[in-house]
């Protein structure tokens, strides 16, 4: 089957406040055309044109609030370079032809687009298996897997299992809760890590028991619940449990996990790359899997969120906090003494991460590139402050006598 897919993007002006924008700069190498091949990314694209790839909104003129998948690029499609009022803009060569794009007989989500991803990863893998953010407020409502065959309390790839409740159709991810996160900073409660351990999906049923209830239940009950009565002079309110089947399993799935209905955060990572619209200044709170360092491709948790002004696709900047060392010097009014002297070394960059999940007051980031490994504790700000002598909020401690000679 052949399918002619006709992609509009709109390149419509983006103001960018001047203390967030950097200066666009491309490559010198920059192709004037460029022919799009089968795994490209929109990363990929991006760096053969800008030394900086989070800068490719400005590239495009792309307005992201009105643009939802402007990655929808596909290969076959002729990329062209132009200038317009003196700025460097990509848009696509008309003269290059929509592509026809061969599809295989397999389900698809149409509203996503078929276009490249932004990033060559596996999304499905690092959202199934690493631990990410969830709210408390978001796991104390969740429904969880109340059982499942010969009462065994672990399941696996095709065994039916039930949930507490009925369910609305579709897909669950199974997530067991990992550890609560404060702030590192303010203490402050900030949400809970879980791990991802499989996925489930509704199965469909009858449920004669509650169309068969009769009217005075039906108006003292709850609509989705009926009486079972266990003895002549008792009547019980009793719900239907929700079954399902584990269609894939990355860990183990356990009788009392809990349930996340899979909405569009499963996708194939596909998202704008954008510089934060404001300033942002945060901390590596987690690295995935519980160790202390990371590195490309790895996971970690933010203690920024959307209260902060991140969204999915801000690509932040990380660095090792800037730090002081003391030592002596000889006192240039005297050879007989030394001062005491504390010098500060600035923050240096160390990678980039791209944030592909955000609640309120966390998020979910993918390391791009790293230089050196990451640690919980690294700052987390706008790229651009490689060798920035950042506050740190230090607390004072008065100098004891022994630090001047």
């Amino acid at each position: 089957m052949h399918k002619h897919i006709i992609t509009l993007l709109c390149t419509l002006g983006m103001a960018i406040s001047a203390p967030v924008m950097a200066k666009l700069k491309l490559r010198p190498d920059a192709p004037a055309q460029y022919v799009v091949k089968n795994g490209d990314t929109l990363w990929s694209i991006s760096g053969k044109y800008l030394y900086n790839p989070w800068q490719w909104p400005q590239l495009w003129g792309s307005n992201r609030a009105q643009i939802q998948n402007p990655q929808k690029i596909y290969p076959g499609q002729v990329l062209s370079l132009r200038y317009v009022d003196g700025q460097p803009r990509l848009g696509f060569d008309n003269n290059g032809g929509i592509p026809t794009i061969k599809l295989q007989p397999k389900v698809r989500n149409i509203s996503s687009g078929y276009g490249i991803n932004t990033v060559d990863v596996d999304f499905y893998r690092i959202f199934m298996q690493h631990p990410q953010v969830i709210d408390k407020e978001q796991t104390r409502k969740a429904s969880r897997l109340i059982g499942g065959p010969e009462s065994r309390v672990m399941f696996t790839t095709g065994d039916r299992v039930y949930a507490d409740r009925q369910l609305e159709s579709g897909r669950y991810l199974v997530y067991r809760i990992e550890k609560d996160i404060a702030d590192p900073d303010t203490h402050k409660d900030l949400g809970q890590l879980v791990r991802f351990s499989g996925e489930v999906a509704t199965l469909a049923e009858q449920n004669s028991a509650l169309a068969e209830r009769s009217p005075s239940d039906a108006a003292s009950l709850p609509k989705d619940e009926y009486y079972t009565r266990l003895h002549p002079l008792v009547k019980l309110p009793t719900q239907t449990a929700q079954p399902l089947v584990v269609t894939n399993v990355a860990s183990e799935i356990n009788k009392g996990d809990y349930l996340l209905k899979i909405t569009d955060e499963h996708d194939s990572f596909q998202m704008m790359p954008h510089a934060p619209n404001t300033q942002v200044k945060g901390k590596i709170v987690s690295v995935m899997d519980g160790i202390q360092e990371a590195g490309t491709y790895q996971t970690i948790t933010l203690n920024l969120g959307s209260d902060d002004g991140v969204d999915k696709g801000t690509v932040v900047s990380l660095y090792k906090k800037s730090h002081q060392l003391k030592g002596s010097i000889p006192d240039a009014s005297t050879e007989s003494r030394s001062v005491l002297k504390y010098l500060s070394i600035p923050a240096e960059e160390v990678g980039l991460a791209l944030i592909y999940r955000v609640s309120d007051k966390m998020s979910s980031a993918l390391i791009i590139n790293a230089s050196h490994p990451v640690k919980v504790g690294d700052l987390v700000m706008n790229p651009g402050h490689d060798l920035d002598d950042v506050t740190q909020d230090l607390r004072h401690v008065p100098n004891s006598p022994r630090d001047v000679h």
